[in-house]
């Protein structure tokens, strides 16, 4: 979707979840000394900045990753590695997309994989490895191509062992029918990679959200039935809180939260212990987002 632009809503409560994942996955897979690839599907420019007037149109920042790190709490040990790693970018106003997470947190033996179509992104994406890339950094790739089309020519990799974060924006229906059908070929082909699956939780998407999840998993179970799946869920209000209505009476109407109520991960091949301790960050930051 060329029209759509993460900078509205960087650093906001699905962020939070999508990111504590990846990092999570990341760091379990950098574990072992063999080598792995990773693909970003939907990489986006990899930075944002949060003093930037979509940022501050939206105010999702602030009622997310900054709302956080206002908190003078002790973090659990266990949920360091996600705020040790974000505070550096948010002192100053900046918030790590997904794939600043992977150059940063991937070795030198890695590769990552990055596709972007969206002309001015990708080349704000280019900008970002060249700042950020060095020594210790993965071998990076980055493709000006549809992530759909690039994950099923790329896959599986050399490497044999690795994962996808699949991130696509959902503002067409398409997406959720493309996200299902992916899903199903690339785990055919990759059976042991580990596949994540950002998704919003919205009302008026139901039908459409629980038929992906619901087909995704019976497809994975087919080709693995001792496969580890979790999906993963953070709520930052009820379901039926937004109310549907006119453009014209939304925009008279000052109390109707937005249609997004929280998101969700579904990861296949899950890595151990992901489900508890993304249950203990949701739990942490919970009190302070909702």
């Amino acid at each position: 979707m060329l029209s759509y632009q993460h900078a509205f809503h960087a650093g906001n409560h699905a962020d939070l979840l999508k990111h504590f994942v990846l990092a999570f996955t990341l760091n379990s897979l950098n574990k072992k000394d063999k080598p792995y690839t990773f693909y970003d599907t939907h990489s986006g420019s990899g930075i944002y900045d949060l003093l930037d007037n979509r940022s501050l149109k939206t105010g999702e920042a602030q009622k997310g990753i900054l709302t956080l790190l206002k908190d003078n709490q002790k973090i659990p040990d266990e949920l360091c590695f996600y705020f040790d790693f974000v505070k550096s970018f948010v002192s100053k106003n900046l918030y790590p997309g997904s794939p600043l997470f992977e150059l940063s947190l991937m070795r030198r033996t890695d590769t990552l994989v990055l596709s972007e179509l969206h002309p001015a992104e990708i080349e704000n994406l280019k900008a970002m490895v060249k700042e950020y890339k060095n020594d210790k950094s993965p071998v990076v790739q980055i493709h000006a191509r549809d992530g759909w089309e690039m994950i099923n020519a790329l896959i599986p990799p050399k490497t044999k062992r690795g994962a996808v974060l699949i991130d696509p924006s959902y503002e067409e229906t398409q997406d959720y029918l493309m996200a299902e059908k992916t899903i199903k070929e690339i785990n055919k082909k990759w059976s042991n990679g580990i596949i994540m699956l950002w998704y919003p939780l919205l009302a008026h998407r139901d039908t459409e959200i629980s038929s992906m999840l619901e087909n995704i998993t019976l497809s994975a179970k087919k080709v693995n039935p001792n496969v580890e799946i979790e999906n993963l869920t953070f709520c930052v209000r009820d379901k039926d809180s937004h109310k549907e209505m006119s453009l014209k009476e939304n925009q008279e109407e000052k109390n109707n939260p937005p249609r997004l109520y929280g998101s969700g991960m579904l990861v296949i091949n899950s890595p151990w212990k992901l489900k508890e301790t993304t249950e203990n960050f949701i739990d942490y930051i919970k009190p302070f987002i909702v």
